[in-house]
């Protein structure tokens, strides 16, 4: 527990935080989401920091954009950051803003990850949005000159600990800052923020979930018990452990492109399981970790004449995103590597609403994968979950029962 008092808050002025709801959007607020944004909005001292819990899908994110457009609305003086966990999940807002015409936004990302991991996250409508971290201190003219006008900045948690972040703060500082999938920090890590930046901070929102209703109950079991202590309770319809389905692909070989991955039968076996999704008539999404077999997924599925526009992600890009059906390709057959990342393969494992079926090695995965969150899924799941990839590339056996 720590105290709000004075000493840890700057001196609110009523002027500038007193705005009123103002969201430029055809999609109108519902009643839960106006109260929540109001929240928000207050400036009365009851609501300095403001929790909001939603489930997936009632409209948090909508929340968030709403918040933004009315505090900027109400001052010129009024500055917002938007702050989460992942580049993802910052990605996902800023796409929000954008999609209510909303660009008065920067986004600060780190010079590694935009050019060596994940620069096809940000498309081009969002390209001129963005500002490295390597140009804070190196050309702080330059950085003055890209944030003159605006006053919503969209960042990581951990961006905000950058030693030259002062750079930014000096021309924005953090007045309001809203967290989104605030559950997924732990509640130390936001001390260092609240300390060296007391003297700034007017109000903090935090946004997030205790309980799920994406995932069948299985496999929301599962995660709760593996990643958050048995903390996450489930609410979903589907309660049938072959919601979730391995493919052993026993002849599926591990393959370096570049100083990345591929494997070949596993794409074949993918795209089988695409081609008996879409005979059904269920939406699905194709994701792996390697962004080489990615690729080469979305080549198969235009091959196959099957749809294949927004239907192959590497996992990190599909964070925050979801589909009924999800067909995963881990690509390893050997060694470790991505697995290795719980969080990642937790990101991984949590995006399906209706089944998942998992193209992989049996032998590996009961062998070097046997303790990774994969590995210890198979061993969760009563029943027989495992299917032989010769019945999948004959067409004779349904994954998932038709609709």
């Amino acid at each position: 527990m720590w105290s709000i008092g004075t000493p840890l808050w700057a001196t609110i002025e009523k002027s500038i935080l007193t705005p009123t709801l103002y969201f430029p959007s055809d999609r109108k607020l519902n009643g839960a989401q106006t109260h929540a944004v109001n929240a928000c909005l207050s400036p009365e001292d009851r609501h300095r920091i403001v929790v909001i819990q939603g489930p997936p899908g009632t409209g948090k994110t909508t929340v968030i954009a709403a918040t933004v457009t009315s505090i900027i609305a109400s001052s010129a003086e009024a500055t917002v950051y938007l702050v989460a966990q992942s580049n993802v999940a910052v990605k996902n807002i800023a796409e929000k803003l954008a999609s209510i015409k909303f660009f008065d936004f920067k986004i600060l990302v780190s010079y590694g990850f935009h050019f060596d991991w994940h620069e096809h996250l940000y498309e081009d409508k969002l390209s001129k949005n963005l500002i490295r971290s390597d140009e804070f201190g190196a050309n702080p003219v330059a950085v003055e000159r890209q944030l003159r006008g605006f006053r919503v900045i969209l960042c990581t948690l951990s961006m905000l600990s950058h030693d030259r972040l002062g750079t930014i703060t000096r021309l924005v500082p953090l007045q309001t800052v809203i967290f989104d999938e605030a559950s997924q920090v732990e509640i130390g890590d936001y001390m260092p923020l609240l300390v060296r930046f007391r003297s700034m901070l007017h109000k903090l929102v935090f946004i997030g979930d205790d309980k799920q209703h994406r995932m069948p109950i299985p496999i929301g079991n599962f995660i709760s018990g593996h990643v958050y202590e048995n903390k996450l309770k489930s609410e979903h319809l589907i309660t049938d452990s072959l919601c979730c389905r391995f493919i052993d692909v026993g002849n599926g070989v591990e393959e370096s492109v570049g100083h990345s991955w591929k494997n070949v039968a596993e794409i074949s076996t993918a795209i089988n399981i695409a081609r008996q999704l879409h005979s059904q008539k269920k939406s699905f999404r194709i994701i792996t970790p390697y962004d080489p077999q990615r690729s080469f997924l979305e080549s198969a599925l235009k091959q196959a004449k099957l749809p294949w526009e927004d239907k192959c992600f590497n996992i990190d890009a599909f964070q925050g995103n979801e589909d009924d059906y999800i067909i995963i390709s881990l690509v390893r057959s050997a060694k470790m590597g991505f697995l290795k990342e719980t969080r990642r393969v937790n990101v991984m494992l949590t995006r399906c609403k209706m089944g998942m079926a998992i193209c992989t090695s049996r032998k590996f995965i009961e062998g070097a994968a046997a303790e990774s969150l994969v590995g210890k899924l198979s061993k969760f799941l009563p029943g027989s979950v495992w299917v032989k990839n010769s019945q999948i590339q004959k067409g004779r056996f349904a994954l998932f029962a038709p609709k």
